[in-house]
C-alpha cells in the first residue's frame, strides 16, 4: 500500500515517462532489471517517474506510446529495440511518432566504423531530427565513442543493463533537476500490517498532502514485518511524521534494521574507528595489523583462523571490512 503525495508546484515539476521495449520481457524470457535502475536514478536526480510502459517490438505500437508520452512528460526514456536485427525498431518508432524519416546520420557512420562494426550499419539510421549526446564512461572516464540519441524530448537508451547504465551515468546532466530533492525516511516494524492500519490512516490523513507515505508487508524477513517508507521534497513533513509514527505505533515495534549491512561494512567499521571510543580504539589496532597484511601479501597467501568462536568472528568482519575499502579504492569509488 503506498500512498502519494501532493502534485509539485508549477515551475518545480520535472516528470518522467520510461518505455520499456522488447518482447522478450512481455515473454518473460529476460528479466527487466532497467526500469528499478531508471526510476530509482531519475529519482536521485529530481525527476518524478510518472508511468512505465512495456511493450512488444512493434513498430506502430512504439509509435502510439512515444507520441502519449511525448506530450505528458518533461522527458521520454525509451530502453531497448536498438541493434542490429530485424526486431531492432526503435528508431523507426520514434521517427514515425513524430512524422519524420529516417537517414544515415554522418557522425554516427563514422562512429561505427571507427568500432570496426561491420554489420552495425542499421544504428546510423535515426530520425532526421534526431541529436546526439556524448557523455564520460564513469568507470574509465572518456567520452563515450557513441553517443546517446534523442529526438524532442524523447532519449533512445539501450536495452542491455550494463551499457544502459553507463549511458545515463554518463549523461545524468540532461535529466538533473536542481530545483528538487526528495527525502526519504524508511522504518521497519516488527507488527503484523493489519495492526498497524488503523495508524497508518491517521497518519495519512495528517500529513498526506505534505509527503507519500508507503507501506509494504515483507514475509520473508526475521527481523520486521512491514516497512514503512516516507517521502516529500521537504524534511520537515518527514520529521513530523516520523515523530507520530514513533510515538504511535506499538512500543517496541521499530526495528534499527540496517539494509544491505554487508554492502556496507567497510563504512560501518571505518566509522567505528574514528567515534574516539575506546571499541573504536581497538577496532582501529585491529584494522591497522590486517592492512599491514594486505599490503605485504596477496588475498592467496593470506589464512584467517576461524574456529567459530566470538574473537574470529569479529576477526572475519574486520578482514572483511579492510578488503572492501580497498577493493573500493582500487575501483575509484
Amino acid at each position: 500500500m503506498a500512498s502519494t503525495a501532493s502534485g509539485l508546484p508549477p515551475g518545480r515539476s520535472v516528470t518522467a515517462g520510461i518505455i520499456i521495449v522488447g518482447d522478450e520481457i512481455l515473454k518473460g524470457h529476460t528479466q527487466d532489471t532497467n526500469t528499478y535502475f531508471l526510476c530509482r536514478t531519475l529519482r536521485s536526480l529530481g525527476v518524478q517517474v510518472c508511468r512505465v510502459s512495456v511493450v512488444p517490438d512493434e513498430v506502430a505500437i512504439i509509435a502510439a506510446e512515444v507520441t502519449s508520452f511525448s506530450s505528458r512528460f518533461t522527458h521520454v526514456l525509451t530502453a531497448g529495440g536498438i541493434g542490429p536485427t530485424h526486431d531492432d525498431v526503435t528508431f523507426e518508432a520514434v521517427a514515425q511518432a513524430f512524422g519524420d524519416e529516417l537517414k544515415p546520420h554522418p557522425e554516427l557512420e563514422a562512429a561505427i566504423k571507427a568500432l570496426g562494426g561491420k554489420g552495425w550499419e542499421k544504428l546510423s539510421l535515426v530520425p532526421s531530427s534526431a541529436r546526439l549526446h556524448y557523455g564520460t564512461d564513469p568507470h574509465t572516464g572518456c567520452p563515450f565513442r557513441f553517443p546517446l540519441v534523442s529526438v524532442r524530448n524523447v532519449y533512445l537508451l539501450p536495452g542491455i543493463p550494463e551499457l544502459l547504465r553507463r549511458v545515463l551515468e554518463g549523461l545524468k546532466g540532461l535529466f538533473q533537476n536542481t530545483a528538487v530533492q526528495f527525502h526519504l525516511r524508511e522504518l521497519y516494524v516488527a507488527a503484523n500490517e493489519a495492526s498497524i492500519a488503523p495508524i497508518l490512516a491517521q497518519a495519512q490523513a495528517h500529513f498526506g498532502r505534505r509527503l507519500g507515505l508507503g507501506s509494504y508487508p515483507d514475509w520473508g524477513s526475521n527481523y520486521y514485518q512491514v516497512k514503512l517508507t516516507l517521502d516529500s521534497e521537504e524534511e520537515g513533513p518527514l520529521e513530523e511524521c516520523l515523530a507520530y509514527l514513533t510515538a504511535h505505533l506499538p512500543q517496541g515495534s521499530l526495528v534499527p534494521y540496517t539494509p544491505n549491512a554487508v554492502e556496507q561494512a567497510s563504512e560501518a567499521v571505518y566509522k567505528l574507528t574514528e567515534s574516539g571510543s575506546s571499541l573504536g580504539a581497538k577496532v582501529a589496532g585491529a584494522l591497522q595489523t590486517i592492512e599491514t597484511a594486505l599490503a605485504r601479501y596477496s588475498l592467496p597467501q593470506l589464512c584467517v583462523g576461524f574456529n567459530g568462536g566470538k574473537d574470529c568472528t569479529a576477526l572475519l568482519h574486520l578482514f572483511h571490512a579492510a578488503v572492501q575499502r580497498e577493493v573500493t579504492v582500487l575501483l575509484g569509488r
